[in-house]
């Protein structure tokens, strides 16, 4: 399973989650199927915006492409065929991404909740 790191940024006089990365070794991330669920409560990685490593290729999840499942209610949706769809002039390029980036906002808004508290900053 992919790697899930969160990146933070100072909003409002505090830190806050901004970005959702998931990290996926090579040729693990399989755009032949049409979903992948990923947990919202799984261990992370705690990073601030400014980590973000420079030559990291990935892909943006868009609104559209988070989907809820109630067989998967303690998951986020990404539809991998939209994403196929988008970026079909990258289809022979698709086996080599190895990440994808998620607004934050964008999957409170599709599970209509507040999740930015389950991932509070800590600094241990």
């Amino acid at each position: 399973m992919a790697k899930l790191t969160v990146f933070y940024d100072f909003h409002e006089e505090r830190i806050q989650p901004f970005l959702m990365a998931l990290r996926f070794r090579p040729i693990e991330l399989d755009f032949s199927k049409t979903s992948l669920y990923v947990p919202i409560r799984a261990p992370f990685q705690q990073l601030r915006m400014e980590e973000i490593p420079d030559l990291e290729v990935g892909i943006t999840v868009l609104l559209e492409d988070l989907i809820v499942n109630p067989a998967h209610p303690d998951c986020i949706g990404i539809s991998l065929s939209r994403i196929k769809q988008r970026h079909l002039a990258l289809l022979h390029d698709l086996p080599n991404i190895q990440q994808l980036w998620i607004r934050m906002s964008d999957i409170e808004e599709v599970l209509q909740m507040d999740i930015r508290s389950l991932y509070s900053w800590s600094s241990e």
